[in-house]
């Protein structure tokens, strides 16, 4: 469907949409954030801009000031009319559900064929409408006459995001939806309180969006799969894993496991994407909040934007950033010598005492050096973080693909160096099962403190701070005094109707303004990275690493699922198709966990001596063929099976199939009618002929 004016679309939905001067009552949608000093010219001139027809460049939306009664924090309140909501749902093309259930993008002169279309109040859900809020504040875009940034000396130009030019000066510091009470509690109720239940991944999409629904997805499709290598390696483990001549066999079943799980997700998130609308959906990307440069003119757009050279981007990548990276995989590998000598001299203590304390200290370095994985990871993030806002991507998709290379690399070598450290330099087997063993549990022990124990100590304690809260909050506003309408006086033409804003939605505002920030899935998705590299690429070394992962995902699902609920803002939906570029980090650890299994069988064999006359060049030869081989077969694999499944692919040629037939049957009707135009014209012209005469 092609974007059309907002005038097109009330033109031709006259009498669909309500009317524009039916009075509705204010619900607060989503909540901007000003630093503490912000003037209040800046406010001002926000809200007008807000406030202003589309038509000269405003978003033409509800938005009222308050101050939040504890910080003392100037914040605006924001909503939309039902009609400017279904228009702007109509322009962004979003896709709803019709009498059918087939997904189509909203269209307002049929809303009748759309289900749920009898209120069309309720039509679109608070998810969408906060969608469509976040999508008109960030198309809010500066006029030729706005020069500065009233109150402020800060340079705008025509063109320019007013929402992301904000959030780059600081001046607003939070924008973020408000959470839905029932619906919240309802979520939770079907979602982290049942253990053993399915995750509603419907209720998620719809409440979280998209990306958030994803990631679960994932996460729990990878749990369900962790169940066939945890029961073999459990039995393995107990009945035959010091049979060397058993090691191909569970090797073999784990390396292809990996990869038929990853094929299996690609279908699988194929099918959801296609439920959710988003299968082989084209958006337009904007320009990221935090991009900056001097203005020029975007090529596909033609409106001004930030223009920043790909040189200056390039030497600061290979000039600045690869050698700080580099810096920190020397000192990781430095940290990781050091703890093999607190080992090794840990070993020779207890070899000398031979007593219960050493023996104890003899599990230390390990210990230690876990932690010590777990930290530097952390401050490696910050810093990764920090090179890449430097770096300066245009678009959130470079920034994160950018941002994603960086973690992946430094996290694999820094969680994975030891391990292949001692497999291939030292060889040392029992030494690598024990390395993988402690770092692979002491690292979920420390994840679950920080994402169990930690979580629900703050929640308990937010939760008395909001009683105190609202206690409060109750008590001033029951009290009708002076001070309660000074929040209104410093804002001129600003908030006229304070008691447009309800007392629960004020309240609702003030408390999750305190909540932590949710800082998107990156770290949830690195953490199971890691941990599936811990499963995957040294398998036959602990066949039990496949039994605790699944332990820990079991309650890794209700800790992320708790913490989003109860812990962070409620954050925008954002659509998604996949996983992105970590489908391909994750099938990129399967091919490495390919070779170094087969590595490791081919030493193994070699160094039990059970192919008699095997030297080393034969246990390499052996090693590249069961390689090639391996990797022949899942390739093999992938190529036969496709990535959509077959059901997805007809339903997609069948909607394919109506729309180009909706497509010709409007066009026949617009020929007919031009046709029967021209023929009444000439019928006209014939008869005025006849009468003059």
């Amino acid at each position: 469907m092609t974007q059309r004016s907002s005038a097109s679309v009330a033109t031709e939905t006259n009498g669909v949409l309500p009317d524009k001067n039916k009075s509705e009552p204010f619900k607060t949608m989503c909540v901007l954030e000003f630093a503490p000093d912000t003037t209040p010219a800046t406010i001002e001139w926000l809200i007008a801009k807000i406030h202003a027809p589309r038509s000269t460049g405003g978003a033409e939306l509800q938005a009222y000031s308050m101050m939040n009664r504890h910080s003392q924090i100037i914040t605006i309140h924001i909503g939309a009319s039902t009609e400017r909501l279904l228009e702007a749902a109509e322009l962004m093309e979003m896709k709803k559900p019709d009498v059918t259930g087939i997904l189509r993008e909203v269209a307002l002169a049929e809303l009748e064929s759309f289900k749920d279309s009898d209120d069309l109040e309720t039509f679109l859900t608070t998810t969408e409408k906060q969608k469509v809020i976040m999508h008109e504040l960030e198309s809010l875009q500066a006029l030729e006459a706005d020069n500065r940034i009233p109150g402020y000396d800060k340079k705008i130009y025509a063109g320019q995001n007013l929402l992301h030019k904000l959030e780059n000066e600081k001046i607003i510091t939070r924008f973020f939806p408000l959470h839905e009470a029932d619906k919240l509690k309802c979520l939770g109720d079907e979602w982290y309180r049942k253990l053993w239940k399915m995750q509603p991944l419907g209720d998620i999409r719809n409440y979280f969006g998209e990306m958030v629904a994803m990631y679960f997805g994932f996460l729990g499709f990878y749990t369900i799969a962790l169940f066939l290598p945890g029961c073999f390696g459990l039995l393995f483990y107990f009945v035959s894993w010091r049979n060397v001549n058993a090691l191909p066999i569970f090797a073999t079943f784990n390396v292809v496991w990996a990869m038929g799980f990853l094929k299996a997700w690609r279908r699988k998130s194929a099918e959801l994407a296609y439920q959710w609308g988003t299968l082989h959906s084209v958006q337009f990307e904007e320009t990221r909040a935090m991009y900056h440069g001097e203005m020029g003119i975007n090529k596909i757009t033609g409106a001004m934007e930030p223009v920043y050279p790909k040189w200056k981007r390039m030497v600061q990548f290979y000039g600045v950033t690869i050698p700080v990276v580099s810096v920190c995989l020397a000192f990781a590998f430095w940290v990781m010598l050091l703890y093999f000598r607190l080992q090794y001299m840990a070993e020779m203590y207890h070899r000398e005492t031979q007593g219960y304390l050493s023996a104890v200290l003899k599990y230390v370095p390990s210990c230690v050096y876990s932690v010590a994985i777990v930290v530097m990871n952390n401050y490696y993030r910050k810093l990764a973080t920090f090179l890449n806002d430097w770096e300066n991507h245009r678009l959130q998709s470079a920034y994160d693909n950018h941002l994603i290379v960086k973690l992946v690399l430094f996290d694999f070598v820094n969680s994975f160096m030891s391990l292949f450290y001692v497999a291939f330099y030292m060889r040392d087997m029992a030494l690598l099962r024990t390395t993988l063993a402690t770092l692979l549990v002491v690292q979920q022990i420390i994840g679950q403190i920080q994402e169990t124990v930690i979580p629900f100590i703050l929640f308990h304690r937010r939760a008395k701070n909001i009683s105190k809260s609202n206690n409060s909050l109750v008590g001033e506003d029951s009290v009708p005094d002076e001070a309660s309408n000074q929040e209104h006086v410093s804002i001129e033409n600003v908030d006229k109707a304070p008691n447009q804003v309800s007392p629960e939605d004020k309240t609702q505002a003030e408390i999750e303004s305190a909540m932590d920030v949710y800082q998107g899935m990156s770290d949830d998705y690195l953490e199971m990275f890691i941990q599936f590299g811990y499963v995957v690429l040294f398998s036959s070394a602990y066949p039990l690493a496949a039994f605790w992962a699944l332990l820990n995902n079991i309650t890794e699902i209700r800790t992320d699922s708790f913490k989003l609920c109860r812990v962070f803002q409620r954050c925008f939906a954002r659509p998604t198709a996949n996983i992105g570029a970590w489908q391909l980090a994750f099938e990129l650890m399967g091919v490495i966990a390919v070779m170094t299994n087969c590595a490791l069988v081919a030493m193994s064999l070699h160094a039990q001596k059970l192919i008699p006359d095997m030297d080393s060049l034969d246990a390499l030869l052996l090693f590249v063929g069961a390689e090639h081989i391996v990797m022949a077969v899942i390739m093999a694999l992938s190529f036969l099976i496709p990535d959509i499944p077959r059901t997805v692919s007809l339903e997609l040629a069948k909607i394919n199939y109506q729309s180009k037939q909706a497509w010709r049957k409007e066009r026949s009707l617009a020929a007919k009618k031009h046709l029967s135009h021209r023929a009444t014209s000439r019928s006209d012209v014939l008869e005025e002929k006849i009468v003059e005469e």
